[in-house]
């Protein structure tokens, strides 16, 4: 299959759906602690990350006809988009890791990846400063102690910036401050904050 480059259009386009990924932490406003809400939660992720596998499979095999596609950038054309590692990460934070962790995380991806790379078109070193601000700002923000939240969006922003043909930045941004604060909990070097967002009384 030979894609072009994404339009200017296209291009807005994608950036919305990435920004609109954020919504997703509605998921908190739905408790776990009645089993059927909690069940239902899961099903639902794993039914819209199944499903982006399976179109995602046949995009790579050539079923699908390409006025069907997302817009994809060229360098996506014989390779896993972008999307996908997108849905994995974001599918990954919300049922494997804690609130506190995963939430942060998410809008990370979702908010201060399509901002880098924006500004990065203008001004390389401006968009990683900017990408630690916004990722810091959103660490504080989910009641992260200010020298966690610094160190948070270091890590983060440093594996937005890693570029690999295998994993996209899509996965290795938010995954790579999980994973971190997730065994710095375990080890008993950091606490938790207090979480951010509370499920709806049921």
């Amino acid at each position: 299959m030979k894609l072009d480059d994404v339009q200017p259009s296209t291009h807005w386009f994608r950036r919305m759906i990435h920004v609109s990924g954020a919504c997703v932490l509605v998921y908190y406003l739905y408790p776990d602690s009645v089993l059927w809400i909690y069940i239902l939660k899961i099903i639902i992720m794993l039914t819209i990350l199944i499903s982006a596998i399976i179109v995602e499979g046949l995009r790579l095999s050539n079923r699908l006809d390409e006025g069907f596609l997302f817009p994809f950038r060229t360098y996506e054309a014989n390779r896993v988009g972008a999307y996908i590692w997108f849905s994995i990460s974001i599918s990954s934070l919300l049922l494997f890791f804690p609130q506190q962790i995963a939430g942060p995380c998410v809008l990370a991806v979702c908010l201060g990846d399509p901002l880098i790379g924006e500004i990065r078109n203008k001004n390389r070193i401006l968009s990683v400063i900017t990408g630690i601000a916004a990722c810091f700002c959103i660490f504080l923000i989910f009641n992260y102690q200010a020298h966690i939240a610094l160190f948070a969006a270091l890590v983060g922003v440093w594996a937005e910036g890693i570029k690999s043909k295998k994993v996209d930045d899509d996965f290795l941004m938010p995954m790579a401050p999980a994973i971190v604060i997730y065994i710095l909990t375990l080890l008993g070097i950091i606490s938790l904050p207090e979480i951010l967002i509370t499920p709806f009384p049921m």
